[in-house]
């Protein structure tokens, strides 16, 4: 079955596969005037993907830095083509432009999603049951009420946990069309090619808000879901319009309030965000400016004394800490007397990413861009929207 998955993912044209019987959405009886994607979509603010579509196919592009989340792997761009395959059509000629594409027939029935950040879109696209492995559960009793579907199927045993140092024998068994990721190395990528299956090179943290919530339309591609990701996205995509309008009108000819991004670590060394990730991207759609501000897409490490430096006049400070410790300010000043440096802290203007729906700010919080913008906006601007006591995806941390 395997050797079968890996022929058919090969970059060779060839007769056109026997549709299975129980697969619905194959093609039966090809006509090469048939128009077999009647609802299309395209990337209009995401900048690491684009799609073409033909007749009976769609020519897919992505780039990724290939470190993705991991500041140690080290940067580098992976730019990759795919031939989203209707089943049972034939396969084009994968020369030119489609020279080294990896073919993947669609509609696709499984997937792995290596990177645990398309647990939203999924949920959203209603396609849960399609998710057979991640690289960890990442859902808990807080974020479930959020990604139901998804939680349900993770707490049945039907998602196995892959793991991001590659669990090869658990993947071969989840069996997954397609295998999706953004961080490793190549010898990792090429073992999961070596098993028959296609890795997706995919990564919505570099791009805008909007561009980040553009991940439904990215995915709906493989499912043949592009009409219900649509559907998905234009309330969000108006909704954030509509707030970034205000936000402008707010902060022009007003200085912009500075918000310091990073996360401090034990050692001292603190772990910050590139200009081009979401975090500092969120910041200025919200108006204000993110510091420090350093070229890139990725993540980047500073010493505690240039951190400091940075925020000695710095309004509010994102701390980008994964697992939160510190409930007030005077904790954090407690626990590392330098910090009391920072005015953001001493004024209760810091905030971090673990709030009422927990984990969920990477999940719903990278889709639902029109509702983590508020939330930033209640921090940034209390007097532009009315509550402030509503925040979702981040969380104050008081003074005392």
């Amino acid at each position: 079955m395997l050797l079968a998955v890996g022929l058919a993912a090969c970059g060779t044209a060839g007769p056109p596969p026997r549709a299975a019987p129980d697969r619905p959405g194959c093609v039966t009886d090809f006509s090469a005037e048939q128009d077999y994607f009647p609802h299309r979509v395209r990337a209009e603010y995401a900048q690491g993907w684009q799609v073409r579509y033909e007749r009976s196919y769609k020519v897919l592009k992505t780039t990724v830095q290939a470190a993705g989340g991991h500041a140690e792997a080290g940067s580098r761009e992976i730019d990759s083509t795919y031939v989203l395959l209707r089943c049972g059509a034939p396969r084009p000629e994968l020369t030119g432009e489609l020279a080294g594409a990896t073919v993947i027939e669609v509609p696709v029935n499984t997937m792995v999603d290596g990177g645990s950040v398309l647990y939203a879109a999924l949920e959203k696209l209603g396609r849960a049951d399609a998710l057979t492995g991640s690289a960890e559960p990442f859902i808990g009793d807080v974020e479930a009420p959020y990604l139901p579907r998804i939680a349900e199927r993770i707490k049945a045993g039907k998602v196995a946990e892959i793991g991001y140092e590659v669990n090869y024998e658990a993947l071969a068994d989840a069996d997954p069309d397609f295998y999706t990721n953004y961080a490793g190395d190549d010898q990792t990528f090429s073992k999961i090619e070596e098993l028959g299956i296609p890795v997706v090179y995919y990564f919505p943290y570099t791009e805008t808000p909007l561009g980040a919530a553009e991940q439904i339309k990215f995915l709906s591609l493989f499912f043949d879901a592009e009409q219900r990701a649509q559907q998905v996205f234009d309330p969000i995509e108006e909704r954030y319009t509509k707030l970034r309008a205000r936000i402008d009108a707010y902060v022009a000819g007003k200085e912009k309030p500075k918000v310091l991004i990073g996360a401090v670590g034990e050692s001292g060394t603190v772990t910050t965000r590139q200009r081009e990730r979401f975090e500092p991207q969120l910041i200025r759609a919200a108006g204000a400016e993110p510091v420090p501000d350093l070229p890139g897409g990725g993540i980047a490490a500073l010493s505690l004394e240039r951190f400091l430096d940075a925020g000695a006049d710095a309004d509010h400070w994102m701390d980008l800490v994964f697992f939160p410790k510190h409930r007030t300010g005077a904790d954090y000043i407690a626990a590392d007397d330098r910090l009391a440096r920072l005015p953001a802290l001493k004024s209760g203007r810091t905030f971090h990413r673990v709030g009422a729906r927990g984990s969920d700010y990477f999940l719903n919080g990278a889709l639902e861009a029109d509702l983590i913008l508020r939330d930033l906006v209640h921090l940034l601007h209390p007097d532009l929207l009315r509550s402030g006591d509503d925040l979702q995806f981040v969380k104050r941390v008081p003074a005392e």
